[in-house]
């Protein structure tokens, strides 16, 4: 069947390549967690839309990013809606994208998707992100096993976090 693109999921939609980059939609808009809409794509990709998401814009999600982000609960998980598009990082290799909740998942073809943000992802910056030492991360945000601190591991370090010191690489 043919399904209709409508709203801000249409402006998106076409403001990023339409049918020839996404393909044809594979579903309506439909219902997504906390009021908002998605709608599926051939291409793999999704577009995510909320009203108070990055000013009500829509947002493409797909590849190993929205594996990531599914792997978290999609919108009803910790990282929330998306509010920016997927974005080539300056290496012109890796690919990161923002969600609302002070989270990026960022990928690159040798370490995969990877969840970062809070304050440990506020020193990975402060250090100049993936074009620093570190390099990419190599996982999401854990826990240590007792609980008292919460790191990312990366290509060549870690960063730590514990709530009477903060953040350190």
């Amino acid at each position: 069947g043919r399904f209709l693109v409508k709203g801000q999921i249409e402006v998106s939609y076409f403001a990023t390549g339409g049918a020839p980059t996404w393909g044809v939609p594979l579903i309506a808009e439909s219902n997504a967690g906390r009021g908002g809409k998605f709608q599926i794509f051939k291409n793999q990709a999704s577009f995510y839309w909320h009203p108070s998401a990055d000013g009500g814009n829509a947002h493409q999600v797909g590849g190993a990013i929205r594996a990531k982000w599914g792997e978290n609960r999609w919108e009803n998980g910790p990282l929330g809606y998306p509010i920016t598009d997927e974005i080539t990082n300056p290496d012109g290799i890796g690919k990161r994208q923002a969600f609302q909740h002070d989270s990026s998942i960022y990928w690159h073809p040798n370490t995969g998707a990877h969840q970062i943000g809070g304050q440990i992802g506020a020193r990975w910056g402060e250090l100049e992100w993936e074009a620093s030492y570190l390099g990419y991360p190599t996982t999401d945000e854990l826990s240590t096993p007792n609980g008292a601190a919460r790191f990312n591991h990366f290509e060549n370090g870690s960063v730590y976090w514990a709530q009477p010191t903060g953040a350190h690489d």
